[in-house]
């Protein structure tokens, strides 16, 4: 369940110059000049807000961000393949970047290439070692890999930052439930369910993984508790058949 990305991107446009006017008409040759150096300072603007293209097509930029910015764009196009290579290139100019490594990672991830994105993070990780949002991506991509331990680990120093943070403890949750660690699943399901109360998909999240942990401990009324209210707040196919599950044992 990773976040949104916390890099802010704006990208710089050349501000449009326009001809001063003035209360008296300047000779002709005044004019020209003019004009000429309006033309002349508009490529300079231009010059400086482009990317400079060499090897080929191949852009260049000046800083890590610009790199950001152009791959966003090709991701955004749906261009991932030149997106992740773009991040690349900006690495070869830029390798003690976090951002850039932190956002290469992003882009890994929701292509669901875990491993590679993982590398990302870990170098990331290593550069910025107390970023508690590129902790919480990482963690959630060591839950795609279920490396469960690594995972809480990592949320562990979110935590630190974010103590009641709803989101993150539900993953902790998860990944404790996943190690069959279900008495402290649940003491952490617990907390989460309790930060929760205005993010209703975490919410969800949290209480499924709740009640399997109460059923796991086989506190069965607990748990059909839990599922009753669960249907009441926000009723999914999943609690659905959870609780046909539970009224069946």
């Amino acid at each position: 369940m990773a976040r949104q990305s916390f890099t802010t991107l704006q990208q710089e446009t050349p501000e449009n110059p326009g001809i001063a006017s003035s209360a008296f008409p300047l000779p002709g040759g005044g004019i020209t000049l003019l004009i000429l150096g309006i033309i002349i300072g508009w490529l300079v603007v231009r010059e400086r807000n482009s990317p400079i293209m060499r090897d080929g097509n191949q852009p260049h930029f000046t800083q890590a961000l610009q790199w950001i910015a152009y791959s966003k764009a090709l991701e955004k196009s749906q261009q991932y393949e030149q997106a992740i290579a773009a991040y690349d290139r900006g690495l070869t100019d830029f390798p003690h970047d976090f951002r850039l490594w932190h956002e290469r990672g992003l882009l890994l991830a929701k292509l669901q290439l875990f491993e590679a994105a993982l590398e990302s993070y870990n170098r990331a990780y290593e550069l910025k070692p107390n970023q508690p949002d590129l902790a919480h991506e990482r963690g959630d991509t060591l839950l795609q890999l279920k490396r469960y331990d690594e995972a809480i680990t990592s949320f562990d120093i979110c935590l630190r930052y974010f103590p009641y943070s709803a989101h993150i403890l539900a993953d902790k949750g998860y990944a404790l439930y996943c190690l069959a660690q279900y008495e402290a699943a649940l003491k952490v399901l617990n907390q989460a369910l309790n930060n929760a109360t205005h993010d209703p998909n975490t919410s969800a999240y949290a209480r499924f993984y709740q009640i399997e942990s109460l059923i796991e401990l086989r506190q069965f009324d607990a748990a059909l508790q839990s599922s009753q209210k669960a249907m009441k707040l926000y009723p999914n196919e999943l609690l659905k058949e959870q609780q046909k599950k539970l009224l069946s044992m």
